[in-house]
């Protein structure tokens, strides 16, 4: 019984293997373990709010209240976090493929990831903003936007978008 187990694992290698050669996949995996000390932290903070309660400790109002606001900040920007560090990530693994002297910017593509992952995930209510798919909720938007921009910023390194904006503007400014 349990050869006939390992046969099916062993069938079921080169598919495994294909998925974990994944870039994007990598990229979601190692974004997310990047992300893990907020997520952790934001763990710590729920646990203290709430394991109290299940041996019938009441906190004072004021604690709990500080409890949770800190597990709601910092668990609330995770998909933000997400975002960024996904991109990073994807960017690394990209650049790793990369013809020679063709580099993404891992840290504009930070920047410009949590911009798209703030397009997509935030709207306007009433004037302001709700920061609803900020958190865990977001998470699909986190890697939507860091798929599009690395996919952006490798398009513009490799045809050299940002070199023919500085020629044009050189010339631009040679004919004035």
């Amino acid at each position: 019984m349990l050869d006939g187990i390992i046969k099916q694992i062993e069938k079921g290698k080169p598919f495994f293997d294909k998925i974990a050669q994944n870039i994007y996949l990598g990229a979601v995996r190692d974004g997310f373990l990047t992300a893990m000390p907020a997520i952790l932290f934001s763990s710590v903070f729920i646990l203290a709010a709430s394991i109290p309660e299940i041996f019938g400790i009441v906190l004072p109002a004021t604690v709990s209240d500080w409890l949770w606001k800190v597990y709601n900040y910092s668990m609330g920007v995770v998909g933000l976090l997400v975002a960024a560090t996904t991109a990073r990530c994807l960017a690394e693994s990209m650049n790793r493929r990369m013809p020679k002297n063709k580099v993404i910017n891992t840290t504009s593509v930070m920047l410009a990831s949590i911009v798209g992952f703030m397009l997509l995930a935030v709207s306007n209510v009433d004037g302001g903003i709700s920061t609803t798919y900020l958190g865990t909720k977001g998470l699909l938007a986190s890697f939507v936007s860091a798929f599009i921009t690395v996919n952006m910023y490798k398009f513009c390194v490799l045809k050299d978008v940002n070199s023919h904006a500085k020629r044009s503007s050189r010339n631009n400014f040679s004919n004035v």
